[in-house]
């Protein structure tokens, strides 16, 4: 009898696991099915379905996207910088030609554009200045080129979007107008600045878009070390050659910058400018000495010399910033160079 009782026994423990089991089962799927459900609504929240609308890329924080001002500045520690050094070359062209903004002066293609000659230049910072991936200063030499007295403005790439079109060669719009802070709107199916935005630079763009208007234009964008050496080339030290702002609630139109002695004007603290590099916080380590253009691949593209939105710290032309490509930023735009 005890032994039968003892097998009825573990019959009955069996039967009651098995249950147990099935049980713990059933409230597992429908857990995972209401987590799942959940991050679906969550997904939506952060990445609507709506025209026009930012492509996220999963490695990237999504509050990077939700507001598009850029953070002010890279990461890193904020070093007092020393005065920047006249370039070897400037002086010696300045005394020889007695004007040489006159001389430099873009004209037929090159009108609205200023001819920053071959030569080299100490690009970054000294070693105990700036930040880390403004660092080795090295000594990089460029062919020459021309680059655009203005930052692009909105006037002048709603012509582009008249006549190209706003899909960008990445498949996805050039620039974000179904955002409030975008500067750029449609009507009638054509597209024009908002009232009072004509002569301000374009921002809301993206990488490609402003990639694609360079070539439209017969130009490029530039690279990172281009950008830097027109900066330094075109300043006078201390350099004055950014914005006066009124207020730091959003740009400024381009002409009410401060030209640097050879006329381009606005390449600090009015919106960053996009460049054609890819971002690496190491790429000066191992930069080529001749014409570099940036690592081969990356996530983000550089950009250049901060805004009126930014920490004074980053209005400076050896900072180095990135951004997505796809993004589309209140703080950034573009201007172009020509060879």
């Amino acid at each position: 009898m005890r032994g039968d009782e003892t097998g009825s026994l573990m019959k009955i423990q069996a039967v009651i696991l098995c249950i147990v089991l099935v049980l713990s089962c059933l409230y597992c799927s429908c857990f995972a099915a209401g987590q799942s459900d959940q991050g679906n609504t969550t997904i939506k929240k952060n990445y609507p379905s709506v025209p026009n609308s930012l492509l996220i890329s999963p490695e990237y924080r999504t509050d990077e996207f939700t507001c598009p001002l850029l953070p002010g500045c890279p990461s890193g520690p904020a070093v007092p910088l020393p005065p920047v050094p006249a370039l070897k070359h400037e002086r010696a062209g300045s005394q020889a030609t007695g004007n040489a903004g006159k001389l430099l002066e873009g004209a037929g293609k090159y009108l609205g554009m200023i001819l920053i000659p071959a030569g080299p230049f100490d690009m970054g910072s000294s070693e105990g200045s700036g930040r880390p991936d403004e660092r080795p200063m090295h000594a990089v030499y460029l062919g020459d080129f021309y680059i655009s007295k203005y930052e692009v403005t909105n006037a002048e790439f709603c012509k582009f979007l008249n006549k190209q079109g706003e899909i960008s060669s990445d498949g996805l719009p050039s620039l974000r107008i179904d955002d409030p802070s975008a500067p750029i709107i449609r009507v009638n199916g054509a597209f024009q600045p908002k009232p009072g935005f004509a002569d301000r630079p374009v921002t809301d763009v993206s990488w490609y878009g402003a990639s694609d208007y360079a070539r439209w234009m017969g130009g490029r964008l530039p690279t990172s070390a281009e950008w830097e050496k027109a900066a330094l080339y075109t300043t006078i030290r201390p350099e004055p050659d950014n914005i006066s702002l009124s207020s730091e609630e959003q740009s400024s139109p381009v002409y009410t910058a401060k030209a640097g002695m050879l006329g381009v004007a606005g390449m600090t603290g009015n919106v960053w400018e996009w460049c054609s590099d890819w971002y690496s916080r190491d790429y000066y380590a191992s930069s080529p000495s001749q014409n570099p253009l940036g690592p081969s691949l990356g996530q983000e593209k550089v950009i250049r010399g901060g805004s009126w939105a930014s920490a004074v710290s980053s209005r400076r032309i050896q900072n180095i910033h990135k951004a997505v490509p796809r993004g589309y930023y209140q703080t950034v735009g573009f201007r172009i160079v020509k060879d």
